[in-house]
C-alpha cells in the first residue's frame, strides 16, 4: 500500500510541473498590447502570465519555465533583444521558445531576431489568430476544439477514423471498494497541495538565506574597511621611505629661505612700481592732451558734417522736384497719346480683343517709362445698339432705314454687364506676362459701366431717327476709357 501511495504522488508531481510547461508568458510594458494577445490565448489550454519588464521576466524564468514567451521588443530599461540573448545564453531557458512580439518590421529585423534565437515574430499591428495558431501549432500546442477533435485509425486497412473517446468510468467490484477509493483520492490531493506548500517554503527560506548571506558579506567588508583605516592612522604617515615629519621639517627650512627672497624680492617690486606709476602719470599727461586735441577735431568734423548733409538736403529737394517736373511731363505725355488712341471697339467684337490690348500694352509701358506708380483702370462702356432678332435667334444691327423707335436696344436684350464676360485671353496673358504688372510697379483693372456713361447722348424722340443714325452714336459710346490713380 505504501509503494502504491508513492506512485500516486510521483504522477501526481509530474502533473504539477507539467502544468507549468503549459504556461505562456507575455513580456510587454502596454497592458493594452498584453490583453490583446491574452484574449487571443484564451482558445487554447494555456495559463497565461505577464511581465512588464525584461527584468521582471528574467525573474519569472527563475522559477518557473512557460511553454512559451511572447517577448515586445521596446521597453523601459532592458529591450527585448537583450532580454532574448540572456535567455538563450543560460542553458536552463535556452530550450524555451521566444516569440517577439512587436511593432517592428522589416528583412533586417527579422534576420537579427532568428539570429539570436528567436522562434518566430508576431507583428502587434496586423497580428490575427490565424498567425498566433499557425505559431503556436509549430510547439504542439493547439486550441481547445482541436484537441477534442483529435481522431485515431482503428483497423488496419479499414480507412476509417473515430474521435478517440474518454475511457469508461470503471464501476467498483463492490461496495466496499468506494470508501478505499475516496480516502486515497483524498489522500493524493492532500498531499499534492503539501508539496506546493513545502515547495513555496523552500523558496522563502532559500531568498531569505540569501538576504542574510548579502547582509553578513556587507558587515564583514565594513568592519574590515574600518579595521584597516584604524590601522592606518595610528602609523606615522610616509612618503616612500621617507616619514612625513622629516619631510615637514625641509619644506619649514625651504620656507624660512624663501621669505628672506621674498622681502628682497618685495623691495625691488616696490622701486619698480614707484617708477611704473611715475610713467603712468606723464603718459596720461600725454593722453589728456591728445584728447583735448581729438575733442576739436570732432567737433570740426561734426560742422563739417551738418554742412554737407544740409547741402545734400537742398540738392535732395531739387532732384525730387526737377523729377516730379519730368515725372507730370511724362505722364502728361502718356495720356495724351491715349487720348489721341482710339479705343473704340464693334458691336459684335470683344471689348479688350488683342489689337486694343496692343494699344493697352504700349500705354502701360510708357508709363512705367516715366516712374509711374499706381493703378491703370481700364473702364468698359457699351453702346446701347438699335437691334433686330435674327431668324437664327440671334441680335444684330438693325436695318439701316429702320425707325429707331421700332428697335430693340441692347439694354432691353443684355440688362447687366458684367466684367467677368469681359475678360479675354489678350487681356489675361498682358496681365499674367507684362514686367511692370509683374514688378508691382502698376496695377491694371477692369471696370464695367455699361451704357450709364454716354459719351455723345442718344437723340430724346427715337422716332426722329434711323437705325443708321442711332447705331452711328452708339458706336461712338461703344468704347474703353483710363483712368490712372497714382500711389
Amino acid at each position: 500500500m505504501p509503494q502504491a501511495r508513492r506512485s500516486f504522488n510521483d504522477k501526481k508531481i509530474n502533473q504539477f510541473w507539467g502544468s507549468a510547461m503549459q504556461r505562456a508568458l507575455i513580456v510587454d510594458d502596454s497592458k493594452t498590447a498584453q490583453l490583446r494577445l491574452k484574449k487571443m490565448m484564451t482558445r487554447y489550454d494555456l495559463t497565461v502570465d505577464v511581465a512588464f519588464s525584461a527584468e521582471e521576466a528574467l525573474g519569472y524564468l527563475s522559477y518557473r519555465m512557460p511553454a512559451v514567451i511572447f517577448m515586445d521588443h521596446h521597453m523601459e530599461g532592458m529591450d527585448g533583444f537583450e532580454a532574448l540573448k540572456i535567455i538563450k545564453a543560460n542553458p536552463t531557458t535556452a530550450t524555451v521558445p521566444v516569440i517577439m512580439y512587436t511593432a517592428q518590421k522589416g528583412d533586417v529585423y527579422v534576420g537579427q531576431a532568428r539570429a539570436l534565437g528567436a522562434l518566430d515574430i508576431l507583428s502587434k499591428e496586423v497580428i490575427k489568430p490565424s498567425n498566433l495558431e499557425r505559431v503556436l501549432a509549430s510547439l504542439k500546442i493547439y486550441p481547445v476544439a482541436h484537441h477534442e477533435a483529435v481522431a485515431i485509425p482503428v483497423a488496419a486497412g479499414a480507412g476509417v477514423v473515430t474521435p478517440l473517446q474518454p475511457p469508461a468510468s470503471v464501476e467498483p467490484n463492490s461496495e466496499s471498494e468506494k470508501p478505499h477509493h475516496d480516502a486515497a483520492a483524498s489522500s493524493a490531493t492532500t498531499d499534492f497541495e503539501e508539496m506546493q506548500l513545502q515547495v513555496a517554503r523552500l523558496f522563502e527560506l532559500h531568498i531569505a538565506d540569501v538576504r542574510q548571506q548579502i547582509s553578513e558579506h556587507s558587515r564583514y567588508v565594513v568592519r574590515r574597511l574600518s579595521n584597516e583605516i584604524e590601522k592606518a592612522a595610528e602609523k606615522e604617515p610616509k612618503i616612500g621611505d621617507v616619514p612625513l615629519s622629516v619631510i615637514n621639517e625641509e619644506i619649514s627650512a625651504d620656507s624660512r629661505r624663501a621669505n628672506r627672497l621674498s622681502s628682497s624680492l618685495l623691495i625691488f617690486i616696490l622701486v619698480a612700481v614707484g617708477l611704473l606709476s611715475f610713467q603712468l602719470y606723464e603718459t596720461r599727461t600725454a593722453l589728456n592732451t591728445l584728447s583735448d586735441d581729438y575733442n576739436l577735431l570732432v567737433e570740426g568734423n561734426r560742422q563739417s558734417q551738418a554742412l554737407v548733409s544740409s547741402m545734400a538736403e537742398v540738392v535732395a529737394q531739387s532732384n525730387k522736384e526737377l523729377a516730379k517736373t519730368s515725372l507730370n511731363s511724362g505722364i502728361t505725355a502718356a495720356i495724351s497719346w491715349a487720348l489721341d488712341t482710339n479705343l473704340q471697339f464693334e458691336f459684335n467684337q470683344a471689348p479688350l480683343n488683342e489689337e486694343l490690348m496692343m494699344q493697352i500694352s504700349t500705354l502701360v509701358y510708357r508709363l512705367a517709362s516715366v516712374g509711374f506708380e499706381g493703378i491703370v483702370e481700364l473702364n468698359i462702356h457699351r453702346g446701347n445698339f438699335c437691334l433686330q432678332q435674327a431668324s437664327n435667334g440671334e441680335f444684330q444691327l438693325a436695318a439701316a432705314n429702320t425707325p429707331a423707335d421700332q428697335c430693340l436696344l441692347l439694354a432691353d436684350t443684355t440688362p447687366d454687364f458684367p466684367v467677368s464676360q469681359y475678360l479675354s485671353l489678350p487681356y489675361m496673358n498682358f496681365q499674367d506676362n507684362a514686367v511692370p504688372i509683374k514688378q508691382g510697379q502698376i496695377d491694371l483693372n477692369v471696370v464695367s459701366t455699361g451704357i450709364g456713361e454716354p459719351r455723345v447722348p442718344y437723340p430724346e424722340n427715337p422716332h426722329t431717327v434711323s437705325a443708321a443714325e442711332w447705331n452711328a452714336i452708339a458706336a461712338k459710346n461703344n468704347r474703353v476709357t483710363v483712368d490712372l490713380s497714382a500711389l
